[in-house]
């Protein structure tokens, strides 16, 4: 399995694993991106000191505004009256050195130099500036950790896989045929892969390997082994009653790589013990002697003919001179009516729809390096080799060591309200046939740990690969424990494989021939369900990148001074209001004719020669000399309103209009303007303000409300 095999689908998307909103573009994209960000951030410090500056400045300015001196009664009441108040221009004139620095220098180096050497500021606004610098050097290490999380910014995945044709494609053609020994090789390399990657990804001692970033978790979690004293079969077949379990938690398929927002969930357990190597387990015959031993374990129906052993040996292994073991594995069905090659025993009991794994080992021409009394894995005859003085130690046992593994893989529904045995042929009632869980299924299949050994056999041993020539070195304790949790790591690797497998399509080629045929088909399209990590691909968290794309855009806005911007919406909406007014105009303008034509069409339907009323040439005759007013006594009146007015204004009040002078030049006086997040702030407040009040009114509103209902109601009923 190589990420390069398949592509990955290019856009927007959730991971609804996560729940991260992430933009997945091909390389070199995301490298550039980020490269660009960590300058696109660098400019957004000018800005962000700007507003500090300002918002410092304002701070000082106000806190010497604030603090006015105090005055005596008398000369310096009439002095403030006729020359202003001195007290406030004194102190904008003393916040005026330290409020130029502030305005004018912006480096570290300059404004730090400033608070040491400055000869116009005095102590007190010599710490204030020295603070401010050391507000702008944290600014300016903020770029560095502005830059760190610029590159969070991008992941090396996940991605959607892109792929045309999906499903899970599998022999069912003859088995003594030249294509099912192709099937067989195929399968031969799944099985070799699964194993590689468990080694790779799930071994203790060993980092993990880049082809376990390939998928979207490099590893299943599976549960501490436990070991127990019992047997868990009948009537004592196991032995010494030594028997260990390795199970999984409830594992979400999202972590196989299933991509969607309702997701079930699996967990599986294996449980070994050895079996009992007594009479009638195993049972030999010795004929021209040679000592052939039967392995009475269950009943091979399938074979041709059927054979009442299970499995057999022939001689010593240790005579046949190969520096290997030899291992032969069978499984039993999960489903009774299915035709099954081997028929356990009925002592070999076990759940329904569970699994039984059988397995054989031998060892041949191997020498240990010391003594062992595993049930597997036994060293216990002293075997002296020529030249070196130590020991070496074999197995004297000539007998295969059985080995058997119950397997039980459960399904759960989202909400895991219901769990069933994978093999069930129902989950009472639980709708599984979605694309989702047809994935899991695909993923599970041929996962028990008798496909993690099967068609690799002896080499597929931990054992086997500390086996130099003859010698082997120490297996440690519980040799058998071990290679049994390396079976199942295999199962859980060959799971996620799978997984991987069915999402890109990876069988489609065997499509119509050798007599492949497909189990996905009538489940639906199962492509864009599957997440991982490829190579060549980059995903970028959308939120966060676009909140850095807006980042230096919206500081530049926020750092503009508002007054100009709050003349320009002023003017704006004058404008506004004057087209609206305009229009409002034109359609009181027109209402008033339409009236003035119909009441001239009433007056044109009125009789001509209709009697006037009393007094109305009277009435006509006052309201001419009303509407004639004398213009020149107006006049006159007005004249002399102005110069009574003028009359009473207070002695030296031209004097006191007369703007005051300072020692400060208007190019020199620094004075604060406030920047455009401050006045969109104060906006904010005002429409809260107003939020509040309507709701207040509609508050007090009620009680009148509900007294007019009142009011409304009869006050009796009944009666008449």
């Amino acid at each position: 399995m190589e990420s390069s095999e398949s592509l990955a689908i290019v856009g927007k998307w959730r991971d609804f694993t996560t729940g991260e909103l992430l933009l997945t573009v091909p390389q070199p994209w995301g490298i550039i991106t980020i490269a660009v960000a960590g300058i696109w951030v660098s400019w957004s410090v000018k800005y962000m000191k700007k507003l500090l500056g300002n918002l410092v400045l304002w701070v000082h300015l106000h806190r010497h505004k604030s603090r006015p001196r105090p005055r005596n009664n008398g000369d310096d009441t009439e002095e403030s009256l006729l020359l202003g108040d001195r007290s406030h221009t004194s102190k904008r004139k003393d916040a005026q050195p330290l409020a130029i620095i502030l305005k004018e220098k912006s480096g570290v180096r300059d404004l730090f130099a400033e608070s040491l050497t400055s000869k116009t500021l005095d102590l007190a606004d010599k710490g204030w500036l020295l603070l401010f610098t050391l507000l702008i050097s944290a600014l300016a290490s903020s770029m560095i950790v502005g830059g760190y999380f610029s590159t969070r910014v991008k992941l090396d995945g996940p991605a959607r896989i892109a792929s045309e044709r999906c499903g899970l494609w599998v022999f069912d053609g003859e088995k003594r045929s030249d294509a099912a020994t192709r099937a067989g090789l195929l399968d031969l390399e799944k099985e070799e892969r699964a194993a590689q990657f468990a080694e790779d990804c799930y071994g203790k001692s060993s980092s993990i390997a880049r082809r376990c970033n390939v998928l979207y978790r490099p590893k299943l979690p599976v549960r501490p082994v436990k070991y127990t004293n019992d047997c868990p079969f009948q009537n004592k077949i196991c032995r010494q009653n030594q028997t260990v379990t390795f199970s999984t938690p409830l594992i979400d398929a999202s972590d196989i790589g299933i991509h969607s927002p309702m997701t079930p969930k699996f967990r599986r357990s294996t449980t070994c013990t050895p079996l009992s190597m007594e009479y009638p387990y195993i049972q030999n015959f010795t004929e021209h002697g040679t000592t052939t031993y039967y392995y009475y374990y269950g009943e091979k129906s399938g074979e041709d003919p059927p054979v009442n052993y299970t499995y057999k040996t022939i001689g010593d292994p240790w005579d046949r001179l190969a520096p290997v073991y030899d291992v032969f594995a069978y499984a039993s069905n999960a489903d009774d009516s299915d035709d099954a090659v081997w028929r356990p025993r009925a002592e070999l009991t076990v759940p329904k729809y569970s699994t039984l794994t059988i397995l054989f080992i031998s060892s041949l021409r191997i020498l240990y390096k010391e003594r062992s009394d595993d049930p597997i894995f036994p060293a216990n005859e002293t075997w002296a080799f020529p030249g070196d003085p130590k020991p070496w130690f074999r197995n004297s046992d000539p007998r295969a060591r059985p080995l058997a593994c119950i397997n039980t893989i459960e399904v759960c529904s989202p909400d895991e309200t219901m769990c069933w045995n994978v093999n069930a042929p129902s989950n009472s009632g639980i709708p599984d046939e979605t694309a989702e869980f047809t994935l899991l299924y695909a993923a599970l299949f041929k996962t028990d740990i008798y496909f993690s050994i099967a068609k690799r056999q002896g080499r597929g041993l931990q054992a086997q690969k500390v086996v130099a020539q003859y010698f082997s070195e120490t297996l440690g304790d519980d040799p058998w424990v071990r290679e049994v949790e390396s079976l199942v790591t295999t199962s859980l690797a060959r799971t996620q494989i799978n997984a991987w497998s069915v999402a890109s399509g990876e069988d489609s080629v065997h499509e119509g021939k050798d007599g492949y045929i497909s189990l996905t088909d009538k489940y639906g399209d199962l492509c864009g369900k599957f997440k991982y990590n490829p190579l060549g691909y980059h995903s970028l968290r959308f939120i966060p990148f676009v909140v850095m794309l807006c980042s230096v855009p919206a500081l530049l806005l926020l750092s503009l001074e508002w007054k100009p911007i709050e003349k320009r919406v002023i003017k704006i909406l004058g404008k506004a209001k004057g087209v609206f007014d305009d229009l409002l105009l034109k359609l009181k303008v027109r209402l008033a004719g339409s009236r003035q034509e119909s009441n001239d069409e009433e007056l044109d339907q009125s009789p001509q020669n209709s009697p006037s009323p009393p007094n109305a040439a009277a009435d006509e005759s006052s309201a001419g000399d009303v509407s004639a007013p004398d213009n020149d006594t107006d006049d006159d009146t007005t004249a002399a309103t102005q110069g009574q007015n003028q009359s009473v204004s207070p002695p030296g009040a031209n004097q006191a209009s007369v703007p005051e002078t300072s020692d400060i030049s208007d190019k020199e006086e620094i004075v604060w303007k406030p920047l455009l997040w401050m006045g969109l702030l104060k906006l904010l407040v005002l429409f809260l303000c107003l939020i509040v009040k309507v709701i207040w009114w509609m508050i007090r509103g009620i009680p009148k409300v509900v007294r007019y209902l009142k009011s409304l109601l009869p006050t009796s009923f009944g009666g008449g």
